[in-house]
């Protein structure tokens, strides 16, 4: 997924001959803390909402503050989730987006990003399976294998660390809600199924599946 795909062209940039309190009012209107400054389809940095209230003179040129501008930016044919780590990482409303030339071309939003990464995580109707592994596990050929062996798709997958252990949460979409057999087949297996939702169940239910389950391997 590029970012190129998402950017939004419409937004207002401001440029460096702009003053302070117009920049100001900008913000205000767009409900954000940065605004990219361009000229002619140069990109000169993002200025924020606490340099301008720092600023004495509201009729200033915000040029005059072209040192104090973060050079924030991101390229089109960067990746989704390089976006997605910049605003976390800085708390960012709004990166700017550059072509392979330099040149501005617009704008990345925090909604055009959770747009991108739901069309990425799959955001098609299925359930959540969220498994719990060993961290030099390498199970998940092995687990794709048990979910298409139920004729079932996977759209998605996503792995992070279980703070203070040495586990990992694996999380993955598959493209049904009837998901009963495969959590059937994982705990046979000896999976770990921390959780499921959106599979018509209560997502509270879990352990009482598991007890049914280990029931029905005693009979």
């Amino acid at each position: 997924m590029f970012i190129g795909q998402y950017i939004s062209s419409d937004f207002h940039e401001v440029l460096p001959k702009d003053s302070v309190d117009f920049v100001l009012n900008n913000m205000n209107e767009f409900q954000v803390k940065y605004l990219p400054v361009v000229s002619n389809g140069r990109y000169h940095g993002l200025i924020s909402e606490d340099l301008l209230l720092e600023q004495i003179d509201g009729n200033l040129p915000i040029e005059v503050l072209s040192t104090k501008l973060k050079p924030i930016y991101l390229f089109d044919y960067q990746h989704i989730y390089d976006a997605l780590q910049l605003i976390a990482s800085y708390d960012y409303c709004i990166i700017p987006v550059l072509n392979k030339n330099h040149e501005y071309i617009g704008i990345l939003t925090k909604q055009n990003l959770l747009v991108a990464l739901n069309e990425t995580l799959g955001y098609q109707e299925g359930a959540i399976i969220v498994l719990e592994l060993g961290i030099r596990d390498n199970a998940l050929s092995h687990v794709a294998r048990l979910i298409e062996a139920e004729n079932t798709l996977i759209l998605s997958t996503a792995v992070r660390p279980v703070a203070e252990s040495s586990k990992l949460e694996l999380t993955i979409k598959v493209n049904k809600t009837n998901i009963a057999a495969i959590v059937s087949s994982l705990w046979r297996n000896d999976y770990v199924v921390k959780a499921t939702f959106r599979d018509g169940g209560d997502q509270s239910d879990i352990q009482d599946r598991y007890d049914l389950l280990m029931n029905y391997l005693d009979l």
